[in-house]
């Protein structure tokens, strides 16, 4: 299985700053076909990001959307909307949506369901903040995260859905955790999706995210265990994040 790295740009670069990244990253594609690449730009650069990378190894997704099919919710974007852009994922419940807009469990529910709903792949972010890491929570947090996250899919045959782990405390710090700590809450994650999926808890991916840089991002990526990455700040370099890239295959 190819390792999966997927960059959310978060509110970072323009179209044309966009464009400019995309000429310098694809000029080594003969590396970048060896790995599962999704690039998350901010809503407004998605469209330009998508007709750039049309016919590339590279995919495309959003960093957010909301869990109704339409409606009066000014400032919103639809899961139709980006599967009319053919996005392959979306990202859902991530860190920032939980502190700063303070998206509830159900809410991010509701957007992995009509995620899956639209064809749309959702990558469901979990983790624990410092206070909850440093009273000895960060089991039972990521644990109810999962469970309450992935509640309303149960009528779903077939899952395409990925956990992204992302210890909100390591989030633009620097500071990555152990890989051990990363390792083991994954294999925590795993084992509450075999409790509360009947079907399929095996083959959803587990990437990792929280400071990844091209230096440490080998450590942390183990296919049996971790598959992958969520990547903020080191993906705005195209060197950079082209070499963390490289650290994978």
């Amino acid at each position: 299985m190819k390792p999966i790295v997927i960059a959310n740009w978060k509110m970072n670069l323009t179209g044309h700053e966009a464009l400019a990244f995309l000429e310098v990253f694809l000029k080594k594609q003969e590396v970048l076909k060896l790995a599962e690449v999704v690039i998350c730009p901010a809503a407004p650069v998605l469209e330009v990001v998508a007709k750039r990378l049309k016919n590339t190894s590279i995919y495309w997704g959003a960093q957010n959307a909301h869990w109704e099919e339409h409606g009066a919710f000014t400032g919103e974007i639809s899961m139709e909307m980006l599967a009319d852009l053919e996005c392959r994922l979306v990202l859902c419940g991530h860190s920032e949506r939980r502190k700063w807009f303070k998206e509830t469990d159900f809410e991010i529910a509701r957007k992995v369901e009509q995620a899956l709903a639209h064809g749309l792949t959702p990558v469901l972010c979990v983790g624990e903040t410092f206070d909850e890491r440093q009273k000895q929570k960060q089991e039972v947090v990521v644990m109810e995260q999962v469970r309450k996250g992935t509640e309303l899919l149960k009528a779903f045959p077939s899952l395409s859905l990925i956990i992204a782990y992302e210890p909100r405390w390591a989030i633009g710090t620097g500071q990555a955790i152990e890989p051990e700590q990363a390792w083991g809450m994954a294999r925590v994650i795993r084992s509450t999706l075999r409790e509360v999926l009947p079907t399929g808890a095996e083959s959803i991916p587990i990437i990792y995210g929280g400071s990844v840089n091209e230096l440490n991002v080998a450590n942390f990526v183990d296919n049996e265990i971790i598959s992958g990455v969520l990547v903020g700040g080191a993906s705005l370099d195209p060197e950079k994040f082209h070499q963390l890239i490289a650290q994978l295959i």
